[in-house]
């Protein structure tokens, strides 16, 4: 009995050391960037949670950098730059971009919640609402890219670390970091986990640039372009969204963005985003949304000037800043 005891706790220490050593690479690589601050998150090789980023940013520089404006809102933010909203704000301005991938109402609604709730000042708000993902959800989201940070949740810390460190241990996950982390060569296969482009985050305003695009464009546009034909080639049949998406909940919550916005006075704008795809607001969302923000609402989806060219978008998805540009000249003139 007692032989086969110890041979069991050998087999049990032999089985603990690949467990050990995954966990010690966890805690030695970070490769969230979840487990401790960072001054520059920039030029990431992990697919990172932009929520978790821009509410860690906020968090640490807020007093620093004295901010009171902000930008919220999903990746599309990216065409709206920070020195470009600024010159239609007062000198005193010190914009943060708010931003998180695929944000909801509930993340937006959150966010302003915490900055209020620490009593910093909210005297310009910019607010980009995209047809597709602002009202797909009023709850937290999940997932490693979309799940909120605790801070405006409110949900545990730990279940959110959990989550994370159950996606690590992912096999396809341990395979594609630890492959990409030895060899620093990126592989068709680590599209899933492994950022190839260079992405740089502002250390003051958290302005995202993703270097790769920018340089590309400017180097040769007709070749960028060329190359995402089938991309920009996809039917694009203008119509209405006959989908009406905002519910009694999500309704509660912009009422309570309305109630923070008055009670800071803010001088804010909401941008109904120029996607693409050329699909207009749903007119009963659109309609909640005036009724709540009168003289606040810019629509900007369906067929129009931005819309119609693919030169004034990254990818389907994304509009360049030349036409965040555009919209911030007509929406302050």
């Amino acid at each position: 009995m007692l032989q086969f005891l110890k041979r069991l706790w050998k087999f049990l220490l032999i089985g603990m050391v690949p467990i050990a050593l995954l966990l010690l690479g966890y805690l030695y690589f970070d490769p969230f960037k979840t487990l401790r601050p960072y001054a520059d998150y920039s030029y990431p090789y992990v697919v990172p949670n932009r929520d978790y980023i821009s509410t860690e940013a906020f968090l640490h520089r807020e007093k620093q950098n004295q901010y009171n404006a902000f930008i919220f809102g999903s990746s599309r933010t990216l065409g709206f730059r920070p020195d470009s909203w600024r010159k239609y704000l007062p000198d005193t301005a010190h914009p943060f971009v708010f931003d998180a991938s695929a944000e909801s109402i509930f993340g937006i609604y959150t966010k302003l919640k915490l900055i209020d709730s620490m009593k910093v000042p909210i005297n310009n708000a910019l607010l980009v609402f995209c047809r597709d993902v602002t009202f797909r959800t009023d709850k937290n989201s999940t997932g490693l890219l979309y799940i909120k940070h605790p801070a405006t949740s409110g949900e545990s810390k730990l279940a959110f670390q959990w989550s994370f460190l159950k996606a690590y241990l992912s096999p396809r996950f341990l395979f594609s970091f630890y492959t990409y982390e030895f060899t620093h060569k990126y592989r068709p296969f680590m599209k899933e986990y492994i950022e190839k482009r260079r992405i740089v985050y502002d250390k003051v305003s958290n302005e995202i640039t993703i270097l790769d695009q920018d340089e590309a464009i400017a180097k040769n546009p007709e070749q960028y372009y060329a190359e995402r034909k089938q991309m920009f080639s996809i039917a694009r049949p203008e119509r209405t969204d006959s989908i009406a998406r905002i519910n009694a909940n999500m309704k509660q919550m912009l009422d309570g963005i309305r109630a923070i916005l008055d009670r800071n006075h803010t001088a804010y704008k909401i941008v109904l985003s120029p996607l693409y795809e050329r699909v207009h607001f749903n007119p009963a969302d659109k309609q909640i949304l005036e009724h709540i923000f009168p003289q606040h609402v810019y629509d900007y989806t369906g067929n129009n000037q931005f819309t119609s060219s693919m030169y004034n978008y990254y990818e389907s998805n994304h509009f360049r800043p030349a036409v965040g540009d555009s919209i911030l000249a007509q929406i302050y003139r």
